[in-house]
This record gives structure tokens, sequence and C-alpha cells, in this order.
């Protein structure tokens, strides 16, 4: 319905569990990890809970899309309490179960398939969605079931996903033993405020919308409307959206997102957490948020044809954002790099960046961005325009050279690295280890040990959170 007029290509909230929606923030890139790690590490049991709408299900489907190839994989999403006996699914979910067999001869059949899986040197995946809906017997067989596993290496591995529910049924006296097996868990937890703000920018650069459409203080509101649960945030985001197009709205305003809040909430059916934050905004904020729905209108309207995903990415030099709006694309920046969403991050900074006040700050986020994502060509350059815009000596510039040349030496450009550290020692002759690097680049002696295993880590790039993170 609105795909078209907001220069769309698919719906960005749908509810259908995709893994091209996955956003990576930190609590699903942490459990993303946890789950790769169980499997990778041959658990026999691994379990992932989370409330309902935090994108187990998506996680899953990521899951099973990663190893598919690698794996032999069965998938049970339909549990429910009245289930007897849970072998017939499992081997349904195998593609094993052709015939009504009785416990004993499933029992034999799953077994056969197991062996033929060793054989075949492939290890089988079975995953349990819903997982809650178990109860202690089901569990009970499901323990059972892996005692089938040979050997040091087990053939079968199982991934439990459920509701908080299914971590207090784990708890139980009688359910020690299974307990026991779980090699590894984790909770999924609602999402924090920038979390909240990379997912709803993720969702639409997704769906081919690279600028913003919600205001800032809008997507703060979403936030706290919802307490980050991605299924609530996907709700409001899709209501809002339809109620921005009624209203021909080329962007979201908090007003627009109240208004779908209040609608959706009244049945009661859409369960808002901060239902307090349906007040009205205060001037200062109304002041801010018109100064930055100017700034958006500001800019040229992007074609609407077949092409659309790629119309959004001209440059935006064309308007130039107002203050307030380069302030809110820093920020918004500083929290998707600190939850490891580093592309994103990298567009905000460089819209950021458009303020001369900002260039040098944003251009030196956008390096280290660039950096983290293994580019470090890209890197160097971004650095370098970050020193143009800011060439008095200072302490600031002196960090940001010193992530330049160490830059330069991980490319292994030895004259311009040395250029770089000169620079420096000239400025601040006891600048962390220059003096001594200038040394062992020169030839003159050999590296110690401990810069020899030091390498080109990671650890160096965060000497511009304290100037970056705190100078605003």
């Amino acid at each position: 319905m609105y795909e078209r007029f907001y220069n769309l290509t698919l719906k960005p909230f749908t509810l259908v569990p995709n893994p091209d929606f996955l956003y990576r923030g930190e609590t699903h890139r942490l459990a993303l990890t946890t789950l790769e790690y169980g499997i990778l590490n041959q658990a026999g049991f691994v379990v992932l809970t989370g409330e309902p709408g935090m994108g187990k299900t998506t996680l899953i489907q990521q899951i099973l899309a990663e190893h598919r190839n690698h794996f032999t994989t069965g998938l049970i999403t339909n549990t429910h309490e009245g289930m007897e006996t849970l072998l017939p699914w499992i081997l349904l979910a195998f593609g094993q179960n052709d015939k009504n067999l009785d416990k004993l001869e499933g029992f034999h059949a799953f077994q056969q398939f197991l062996d033929k899986e060793a054989a075949a040197k492939r290890r089988v995946l079975l995953i349990i969605d819903e997982a809650q809906n178990l109860g202690a017997n089901l569990l009970e067989e499901l323990r059972l079931l892996s005692n089938l596993n040979k050997d040091k290496a087990p053939i079968l591995q199982i991934i439990l996903s459920g509701q908080p529910d299914l971590r207090q049924l784990l708890q139980r006296k009688d359910l020690t033993q299974f307990a026991q097996r779980v090699m590894v868990d984790y909770s999924l937890e609602p999402f924090k405020e920038e979390d909240t703000i990379g997912y709803i920018a993720h969702r639409l650069r997704v769906a081919g919308r690279e600028e913003p459409i919600f205001t800032s203080h809008a997507t703060r509101m979403i936030h706290r409307l919802t307490g980050g649960i991605p299924r609530l945030i996907n709700q409001l985001c899709d209501t809002a959206l339809t109620y921005g197009f009624a209203e021909e709205a080329r962007f979201l305003s908090t007003k627009i997102v109240v208004q779908a809040a209040k609608d959706r909430s009244k049945g009661g059916i859409l369960p808002l957490v901060d239902t307090d934050a349906l007040t009205a905004m205060t001037k200062e904020q109304e002041a801010a948020e018109q100064s930055q729905l100017a700034a958006f209108a500001a800019r040229p309207v992007p074609s609407n044809d077949a092409g659309r995903q790629n119309a959004s990415s001209a440059s935006p030099s064309a308007a130039t954002p107002a203050r307030q709006d380069t302030n809110d694309y820093y920020e918004r920046g500083l929290a998707l790099k600190k939850s490891g969403a580093h592309k994103e991050a990298l567009q905000q900074f460089s819209l950021a960046a458009q303020d001369a006040s900002l260039t040098f700050r944003a251009m030196a986020q956008v390096g280290i961005c660039l950096k983290s994502l293994a580019q470090p060509e890209e890197a160097v350059t971004a650095f370098r325009k970050a020193l143009q815009a800011k060439r008095a000596s200072s302490a600031d510039t002196i960090q940001v050279r010193y992530l330049l040349a160490r830059t330069l030496e991980s490319l292994g450009r030895t004259e311009d690295t040395l250029e770089q550290y000169r620079w420096i020692r000239r400025e601040d002759p006891n600048f962390k280890d220059v003096a001594e690097r200038i040394d062992r680049m020169s030839g003159r002696r050999s590296p110690s040990t401990r810069e020899a295993s030091s390498g080109d880590g990671s650890s160096w790039v965060t000497q511009l959170q304290r100037i970056l993170g705190a100078s605003k």
C-alpha cells in the first residue's frame, strides 16, 4: 500500500520471520554467536529463550539457512501441550515417517536413521520451536533419544527455542538430568534504545530505503511504547507508515506515531509497554522535531521507479542538513557502532560529516568503521579527510594521525607510515610507542616479543573513543 509512496521495494516491518531482515544488534548478535558456538562445539542440547516477539524464530531460520548444507536438519514448530509422544514428529521432521509406526518401531527407525547419517559422516540437527509446550514428559523423551549418540562426537544435536517458561521448566528438580546436558543457553533481552534505532534503520534499508523516514524523537517514542520488543516495533511502525501514507506525510513525526499507537491500543490487543509515554511533547522537543522535519523536506525526493532502491544512495550533499539533524546522525552513528552495526553506523557518520563542525569527528568515526569492516584502504582515505578538516595540531589530531599510521602500517606502506609517525614524534616525542615503531621500521632493532605478538589488533582502534565519544 505505502511502499511506492515511501520509495520502498517491499514492506519493511512484516511479521513473517525472514533472515534477510535479521538485525545483528547486541542481543541478537550474541544469541547467534551462542547458537553457532553450541553447534560447532557439538553441544548435545542448546537452549534459546526470550519473550514472545523477540525474534527467536528469525534466529532459528538464520541458523537453518547457514547450516542446511552442513547438517541433516529437522524443524518442529507445532508443539502443543496435548502431544503424547514426540518421536513421530521427529521422524516426520526428517522425512522418515512414511507409515504409522508404534513406539518401538519408531525408535528403531530413528536409530537406523542416525546410524546411516553417522556412516555418511553427517551430523543431525533437530530444532524444536515453542519448546515450552513440551512439558516434563516429552523433555525426558528427548533426553533418552539423545542417548543414541555414539562415541565421543555426538551425531544428534538438539536446539530448543521457547518462551521464558522453558527456562523455568528446566529448573524443576525432576528435570535435573536434562538440565545438566544443556551445554549452551542464551536468553534474549529486549532492545536498548540504540538497538531500536538501529533496528528500524536496518529494516528500512533492507526494504530499499537508505534515508530515515521517522524523526529521531519519533523513533525514541517507538522504543518507549514497545519496550524494545521487535514484533511490537514492527506492528507500530507498520501502522505509522500506513497513517503517514494516508496523510501524504513524506516523513513520520511523533504525532503520527502517537496517533497510530493510540488507535492500535484502544481495543487492548496491542500490548504497549509504556502508555504513559502517550503525552504531549514539550515545546523544546516540538521545535527540535520541526527542525528535523524541515531538514528532511529539504532533501531531493527519490524517484519511485523500479530502480528506486539505488536512488536514495545519491550524494546527500545536494542539501546540507540542519545542525540539529547532523547531530542526530552522529549520535545515531555512535549508537549503531556500539551495537556492532558498523555498516549502518558508517552511513550515519557520512551524513553527519556534511556539517563542517562535525567533519573531523565524523570522518574519524568513518575510518574506524571501515577498519572494522576490513576495508583499510578506504579507512586511510577517511582518516586523511578527517585530518584535512582540522589541520591545527592538537591531542585529537595526533590520535587520528596515529590511527592513520597504524592502518598504513597494516597495509605494508612503510614510507607513508614513517612519515606519519615522524610527524607525531615532532609534536609529541613521548606519544605511545611511536619512537619504538620508528626505530623498528627504520631497521635499527628487531621487534620485541610483546610487539610481535600484539600485531595489528583492534585495541588501538579504541583510542578515539575518548575524544570522539566525549567531545560533542
